[in-house]
């Protein structure tokens, strides 16, 4: 078990770090990328961003060496089960002002202008999760076996999480994954919610998506920023500004469903039961994600920029509250459901989850089940205040509240 758990931990220490200025707790000054080929029209939010309509058949996506005949799937060849949700109750807890003047035109999808940076982006080394790595988790996993699952899904509070530099993020999300970990036949497809101004130059939470076909060595991207992920939708699209849950109040839920298009072979992706988008199976190149995934893991993950390796560190994760918390005031992840090979979804029981949370002093975990039965993974923290940090094969622990009441007097 502990060498499974070494090797899940390998595998979520993989990310990309974009390394910008950016100011925590103000506006963000962004620096924008000219505007994508194929726009017909540009609209503007109201929180500064940018959002340009660009013909569906010109988008990003089809730049991809592998997509050059792709035929674009407008929808998804079977009805997802469940119905959409209610898109006037959607609508207001989103950004929508950039629609004011009409939306995008028939025929266009919503792509949001790139901020950009004068700094390079570094890709992490993926060959260990030690402290070096600067990640931390809270999540659970459940393995298949095989590489023929047929998709997930995920329901997950939004939260707009308290970043202690200026560089680190904060994101929770569910992860659809084939191939064997630290090697690069390692796929993945990726969506959730990130805090991360320093890529996205907004100061809150945003919608994202992401994959890799070779254990994020030269493959995948966020968003739309490289080719490969191919957006259909005219209402919801990577990028897109979220509301955060309020602490003791109102949650307000990220429901998203991943499902294999047995018939193209698309990994469809439903945002609170609207199909928007999909990962083509040429982007992995043959590779086992092309047919089917063999995990699916749910939570949050931290990235710290401090040198600590995310043991010395207050940037919060999820609510930034610990998950015994409980309701309302703990991120939680519910609707924890695989796809079999036949396309039939199953509930996923609490035995059947493995949990990881390497320093559970500053992220821990729990689990909860409602009256019907169905399990609720409570997850995040508010970093270390007392921080955990490695010694050889001992942990020593600082006490971090004077720096913390530190800083908030000084934010104050």
């Amino acid at each position: 078990m502990q060498a499974m758990k070494c090797c899940l931990l390998v595998l979520l220490a993989s990310a990309l770090v974009l390394d910008a200025p950016c100011a925590q707790g103000r506006s963000i000054q962004r620096k924008l990328a000219k505007k994508p080929k194929g726009t017909v029209k540009t609209l503007k939010g109201a929180k500064g961003d940018v959002i340009d309509c660009v013909d569906i058949y010109k988008q990003p996506a089809f730049d991809h060496p592998l997509l050059q005949n792709h035929t674009l799937q407008i929808a998804p060849s079977l009805q997802k089960y469940g119905a959409p949700r209610d898109n006037a109750i959607l609508d207001s807890l989103l950004d929508i002002s950039w629609r004011k003047n009409g939306g995008c035109p028939e025929g266009s999808v919503p792509i949001v202008r790139n901020a950009l940076s004068d700094h390079p982006i570094i890709r992490k080394n993926m060959s260990s999760a030690n402290q070096a790595s600067g990640h931390q988790y809270a999540v659970i996993f459940f393995l298949y076996g095989q590489a023929t699952m047929q998709g997930g899904s995920a329901t997950i509070t939004q939260w707009d999480p308290y970043l202690a530099q200026a560089a680190d993020f904060s994101l929770s999300q569910i992860w659809i994954t084939a191939g064997q970990s630290g090697t690069t036949n390692l796929q993945t497809i990726e969506a959730g919610w990130q805090k991360y101004p320093q890529r996205t130059g907004f100061d809150g939470p945003t919608f994202f998506v992401f994959w890799t076909a070779d254990d994020y060595s030269s493959t995948g991207c966020y968003d739309l920023t490289c080719p490969g992920w191919v957006l259909t939708s005219s209402q919801y699209y990577p990028g897109m500004q979220l509301q955060s849950s309020t602490y003791g109040g109102q949650q307000i839920e990220l429901a998203m469903d991943i499902e294999r298009d047995q018939s193209t072979g698309n990994w469809w992706l439903y945002l609170w039961g609207t199909p928007i988008g999909y990962w083509p199976p040429s982007i992995y190149n043959g590779g086992a994600l092309t047919y089917g995934a063999d995990t699916i893991s749910w939570g949050g993950e931290i990235y710290d920029s401090s040198g600590s390796g995310g043991f010395n560190t207050l940037t919060q994760m999820g609510s930034g509250h610990f998950a015994t918390e409980g309701y309302t005031f703990a991120s939680y992840v519910r609707d924890i459901v695989y796809t079999d090979p036949n396309g039939t979804p199953y509930a996923i029981s609490q035995d059947q989850l493995d949990p990881l949370a390497p320093a559970p002093n500053c992220y821990n975990y729990q689990f909860e089940q409602d009256s019907s039965g169905q399990v609720y993974f409570f997850y995040g923290g508010p970093g270390c205040s007392t921080s955990a940090m490695f010694t050889g094969s001992s942990i020593v622990t600082v006490n971090l509240l004077d720096e913390d009441k530190a800083r908030r007097s000084n934010s104050a």
